[in-house]
């Protein structure tokens, strides 16, 4: 296997260098993202990616000002953590309800080297679908030519009904060259995550669903009872990367999940790394 492997959803929430006096960190990793952990060194982080066979993450920031009051990660913040280490890959997030959020966008990937676009509705209280809100961002995005990470799924944050991936088709039909990265593949919704990513090019979904049991129990029953295993196989192999959630799970537990479901060495290798190097502009599509 390919050995530039990638966990395509991270977040930095514990590293201590970062988050250690910094009050509204502090408040959003206990308050907003509900990880009660306690703060890790760096190198910790590293040893995560070490243990699980994997040499980078993306990292990833939220921007809930309007419905938090906070940003769980500025963008500075993520660039400078990026510079404490080569093994990261930084995204930006903005506020949608934010009428310069779209410019805010262009600027901090220009500015800060940032290279995709983390967004959720359910945390950040706004329609996927908003053509008011959400589509000058998107925009944005397909302009610099970054993938959307957006969050769909279950979520313990209110109305999780604004999680739905169905109301990503809309965006997917009027942002073709927009690439978009259901998170969580979706979970519950899984059936209509796989729908979508059969349908559009640009859609794509990562592994970071774990909601009960064990991580290799859950991705069991995700790909073997609720989707078919031949399904990841052989269609939809080049639209899955591989995302652990960290730290809300241990990178290698989902690493171990993932490698457990009997997949082909093929199919692991573009599942854990080159349709997230695709989707960073590394690397060309292996299926077209």
């Amino acid at each position: 296997m390919e050995r530039a492997l990638i966990d395509f959803h991270t977040h930095p929430l514990l590293v201590q260098e970062m988050v250690a006096g910094n009050d509204e960190l502090l408040h959003a990793q206990k308050k907003v993202f509900d990880i009660q952990n306690r703060l890790q060194p760096l190198e910790t982080f590293h040893l995560e990616l070490d243990v699980s066979g994997l040499q980078r993450a993306v990292v990833l920031p939220l921007d809930a000002r309007t419905a938090k009051g906070s940003q769980i990660f500025s963008n500075e913040q993520i660039a400078e953590l990026c510079r404490l280490s080569d093994r990261f890959v930084g995204f930006a997030s903005v506020d949608p309800h934010r009428p310069d959020a779209a410019e805010q966008l262009e600027r901090d990937v220009t500015r800060l080297g940032l290279r995709g676009l983390k967004l959720s509705p359910s945390l950040q209280e706004f329609a996927a679908n908003d053509r008011d809100k959400a589509y000058p961002v998107y925009e944005a995005a397909q302009s610099l030519r970054i993938p959307l990470l957006i969050h769909a799924g279950m979520t313990w944050a209110p109305r999780s009904k604004s999680a739905n991936p169905m109301d990503l088709e809309d965006v997917a039909f009027d942002f073709p060259d927009l690439k978009i990265v259901i998170a969580h593949f979706g979970w519950p919704w899984v059936q209509e995550t796989a729908m979508l990513c059969l349908k559009y090019d640009n859609v794509f979904a990562d592994t970071s669903c774990l909601y009960h049991d064990a991580p290799w129990e859950f991705m069991r029953h995700v790909f073997t009872e609720r989707l078919p295993l031949t399904l990841l196989e052989r269609s939809l192999r080049h639209k899955v990367v591989f995302g652990s959630d960290y730290p809300r799970v241990e990178i290698k537990n989902m690493v171990r999940a993932v490698k457990e479901l009997g997949l082909s060495d093929q199919a692991q290798e573009m599942i854990f790394s080159k349709n997230a190097r695709h989707l960073l502009g590394e690397a060309e599509a292996t299926y077209k």
